[in-house]
């Protein structure tokens, strides 16, 4: 009988770089297909183990991701994208919504229209950009080309569907109560928590569980797939820059719900919702409170268990698999910025500590020391990390490995090169990653079955082929290793490699090229401005509260559109400077 190695991907947030965490989701795909059909044909020589994927965790636009590659992987003729072949022919858009989605559609100009303003006068500004175009991107993710299937490596034993769950930020709460005043008194110590999740179930015909919505592929147009697409925007709505959106659940999920939050072996607390009514609160971006769901995807692979323990490398045979365009790589500068200054009373000002306080509630909030140091472990081999890497060297190439990676992830938007160069660099960090550095130890019980030729797909050191890629377990040092997910084909033997023509055009938003951007930022901030001064402010009656609304408008728009274009020129450069060598 094959054994079975599982694989549950948590996909951190990432604002544009979400083209990057795409493109690994790419090569995923094309890797998982590939293996299963190798294993089949006559001859096979390599390892015969089963890989499987039943679960995914996203937060804001790893959690778009994620809800984009549920959709694909029921669909058979993805079409995958190879940068070196010279032609540079782009996938079918219906074939790859992955790559339609995050490099061709999610575009600054789109971002910059103002037809969520125009279709009322009093209608009232939601974002400071428009969400018009995730609104259609989350449309045309349903509109897939291929037949339905249900491919081998998706689920856990028999059943063939894919957990999804997705983080938002609850602004209205979740009322929590504890029992910490004795038995026989009635009250109630409670709290509020504004970390919110929906977690689906998606296949064909997929059996019913408490707590979760299953959602049959075949049938679309239901309620409840019309929550997971309010879900896949609501969790990638960034506070303010892009729309909140209204979320009505299943107040009866929220006790399953906090036993997945407060599992550690001690019964939930009670919840202050009232079971058999709609739950309706309002959700931003997930990544605002949990923006690497390590544990969603965790626990659900060790069915609940507060650890998943076999993690020695011998009898492993579940791992969680983070994808983080931001690793947030600790510069020792960052700190210093924050410091106050020498008998300077400014640190001290009202602007200045409101502006610092929402960057440190989320700092705190994402603070995961224990989650995240596993993945670095060498000798823990149920945690791994894939985040950007180039072979390039220089300071700011180091500082900016992805050109989604400037303006706090913002800069993606403002150019096509930018997302296609990520997204291609996703596929090449994820060859990369199944390569050379998600294996185990041959010793594994995962390999047991193992009769083909082990030379052969040993794991070898990258440009050494003479050389093993030794790895270790608590107990031995200096061991061989075979891949987790072997690569067969071209995707073993081409190593993707990004040309020049792909690496980001700045040019095209630089000089004369960015008149007609910086025309649609000052026609958004004008936009943007007027609505909040005629709708948002009052300046009283008579002439003078004209001249102020007036003065207001020409201000404001003035002070956003200069703000706006310098942000965005310090981008440009910085990205220029990242991959053109000074």
């Amino acid at each position: 009988m094959s054994k079975t190695f599982e694989i549950g991907l948590t996909m951190a947030g990432a604002v544009s770089a979400g083209a990057y965490t795409a493109g690994v989701m790419d090569f995923f795909i094309e890797a998982l297909d590939a293996y299963t059909e190798a294993k089949k044909q006559p001859g096979w020589d390599g390892p015969t183990h089963d890989v499987r994927i039943p679960i995914m965790s996203g937060a804001s636009a790893g959690g778009m991701t994620s809800s984009i590659c549920a959709l694909h992987f029921f669909r058979s003729a993805f079409e995958h994208v190879w940068p070196q072949d010279g032609s540079r022919k782009e996938p079918d858009r219906q074939r790859n919504r992955l790559y339609s989605s995050w490099v061709e559609d999610i575009d600054i100009s789109r971002l910059l229209e103002t037809s969520d303003l125009d279709q009322s006068a009093k209608a009232p500004v939601r974002s400071l950009l428009c969400c018009d175009v995730i609104d259609q991107i989350v449309s045309d993710a349903f509109d897939i080309k291929g037949d339905i299937r249900a491919p081998e490596w998706i689920g856990r034993g028999a059943d063939r569907s894919v957990r999804v769950r997705l983080t938002v930020t609850n602004l209205r709460g979740v009322p929590y109560a504890f029992d910490i005043y004795g038995g026989a008194d009635p009250r109630r110590y409670g709290m509020l928590s504004h970390g919110d999740l929906l977690d689906f179930k998606i296949g064909i015909a997929p059996a019913a569980e408490p707590g979760v919505y299953a959602l049959d592929i075949m049938n679309t147009k239901t309620p409840e797939w019309d929550l997971f697409r309010t879900a896949a925007k609501a969790t990638g709505a960034f506070p303010i820059g892009l729309s909140p959106r209204r979320i009505s659940r299943d107040a009866g999920q929220y006790p399953y719900i906090s036993a997945i939050r407060f599992g550690d072996g001690m019964a939930p607390p009670e919840v202050g919702v009232e079971a058999g009514k709609p739950y309706e609160f309002i959700a931003v971006d997930g990544g605002t409170i949990d923006n690497e769901p390590l544990e969603l995807t965790r626990r659900y692979l060790s069915g609940g268990a507060d650890r998943i323990n076999k993690n020695d490398g011998i009898e492993t045979d579940k791992a969680v698999v983070l994808i983080a365009p931001f690793p947030n790589f600790l510069d020792a500068k960052t700190s210093d910025a924050h410091a106050p200054g020498d008998g300077d009373d400014i640190e001290l000002s009202l602007a200045r500590v409101a502006g610092e306080l929402l960057p440190t509630l989320t700092d705190q909030a994402r603070f995961k020391p224990d989650e995240l140091r596993r993945a670095a472990d060498q000798e823990y081999y149920t945690r791994y990390l894939i985040s950007p890497a180039r072979d390039e060297a220089w300071p700011m190439a180091i500082k900016y490995p992805i050109a989604c990676g400037a303006l706090n992830g913002f800069s993606g938007f403002l150019h096509r090169s930018f997302r296609r160069h990520d997204y291609l660099l996703g596929r090449r960090n994820a060859q990369a990653f199944l390569r050379w550095h998600f294996n185990l130890p041959e010793k594994a019980l995962l390999f047991d079955g193992f009769t083909g030729d082990r030379e052969k797909w040993l794991v070898r050191e990258p440009g050494r082929p003479e050389a093993y890629r030794k790895v270790s377990t608590r107990a031995e040092k200096d061991l061989r290793a075979l891949p987790i997910l072997p690569l067969v084909g071209d995707l073993k033997d081409k190593e993707i490699a990004i040309p020049v023509d792909d690496l980001p055009d700045c040019n095209a938003v630089s000089g004369p090229q960015r008149e007609p951007l910086d025309r649609l930022v000052e026609a958004r901030a004008k936009t943007v401005v007027d609505r909040l001064v005629d709708v948002h402010m009052s300046f009283g009656r008579g002439p003078l509260a004209w001249v102020e609304r007036i003065g207001a408008k020409r201000v404001g728009t003035r002070f956003v559109s200069e703000k706006a274009t310098a942000a965005i020129a310090e981008a440009v450069d910085d990205i220029r400077q990242a991959f053109y060598k000074p």
